[in-house]
Parts: structure tokens; C-alpha cells; sequence
């Protein structure tokens, strides 16, 4: 079991879980992630494995929400990324990054997120959608119209419905993970540095 650093210093909320102490709802959960992720189990879904069969739910909840939907893997894990910056979620912060590599993502979007209003890298649609993700993130009962209106020219009601589910559930994984003080990956801390 992979140990990595605290938290701001801090020890985790919560004990990460040998294999051995998962239950079989949440070895399928785990093994499910793992395919799609091409790595191991991660410090995340240890943490949930405390919660028994409520944890592995919520694993298979965020895997289907990154599994399915229209829109490319590439732009979906650039609203993921944008919605871990804006949460300042170090751990998620370094798994999308990582992701996005994978991916084929162009570093000046990784090096430039907070900026991706601006930014040239970043297309009309990446910026209705990323402006959207991130004043979602912040306050979702008051968008700006702004943001708003760009938004609604820029994709369809699917379009935008499915990336309001894909930054709300990154939002509920940085919170859960900020909260229990779920540690990098000693690999991953690596990266982070």
C-alpha cells in the first residue's frame, strides 16, 4: 500500500485500505478504474474502501460518469483538471494532469488553466465550457450571463448538461479527498514535487 505524503503536514482522516479489505463490490470498482486508467489502485479509492459497499457505489459513480458521455476524453479531463485547480486539490490536480499527458494534451493548456480565458491554446469551445466549469465550481446558483450565454451558443443541451455532470462529480471527488486528507501516491508526490 502506497503511504505518500500528508496533506499540508497532516496525517489522513482515514486508514488506506490493503486489497484485502475491500469488499467485492469495491475490487470491481477498483479493477474497473484500473483498466480504464492503465494504473494501479490509487490512495483515493483506498480511502473510500472504508465505507464498505458505499464507497465502491461512489467509485462506480465516478468511473461511469468519466466513461460515458459524448463529448472526447481529452476535453472532458481539461473541465476535470479546471474544476481540481479552481478546488485547489493537489492530489486530483496531479492525476488529471498525468491523464491529460496520457492523452496528448498540449502542455501550454496544462501550464496555462488559469488563464484558459485568454490564453491562445484554448479554443471558443474549451472556453465556454472551462469559464462555465469554473464559475460552476465557485458559485453554481450565480453564473454570470456572461458566462452563461457564451455557454448555451457554444454546445448543445447534451453538451451541456454533460459538462455540468462531469465538473460537479470532480467537485464531489476534491472535496471528498480534500476532507479525508487522502496523500499522493509515492509516485505521484514524485511529480508533484
Amino acid at each position: 500500500m502506497a503511504k505518500g505524503p500528508t496533506m499540508k503536514g497532516r496525517q489522513p482522516l482515514v486508514p488506506l485500505l490493503p486489497d484485502d479489505r475491500f469488499t467485492p463490490m469495491m475490487r470491481d470498482a477498483v479493477e474497473r478504474a484500473s483498466k480504464r486508467s492503465g494504473r494501479g489502485v490509487v490512495n483515493s479509492a483506498r480511502a473510500f474502501a472504508n465505507a464498505g459497499d458505499l464507497g465502491a457505489a461512489t467509485r462506480r459513480f465516478f468511473e461511469d460518469a468519466w466513461a460515458y458521455g459524448t463529448l472526447p476524453v481529452p476535453f472532458r479531463l481539461l473541465i476535470r483538471y479546471k474544476v481540481s485547480t479552481v478546488n485547489a486539490c493537489v492530489y486530483c490536480t496531479t492525476h488529471q494532469i498525468q491523464l491529460l499527458e496520457k492523452a496528448g494534451a498540449e502542455r501550454q493548456k496544462l501550464d496555462n488553466i488559469h488563464a484558459s480565458d485568454t490564453h491562445p491554446a484554448f479554443d471558443a469551445r474549451e472556453r465556454a465550457a472551462l469559464a462555465f466549469a469554473e464559475a460552476m465550481t465557485r458559485d453554481a446558483a450565480n453564473i454570470p450571463e456572461e458566462v452563461e450565454s457564451r455557454f448555451v451558443a457554444a454546445f448543445t443541451p447534451a453538451e451541456r448538461t454533460e459538462i455540468a455532470i462531469v465538473a460537479a462529480t470532480m467537485g464531489l471527488l476534491n472535496k471528498v479527498n480534500d476532507a479525508l486528507r487522502v496523500p499522493l501516491e509515492d509516485q505521484e508526490s514524485e511529480l508533484a514535487g
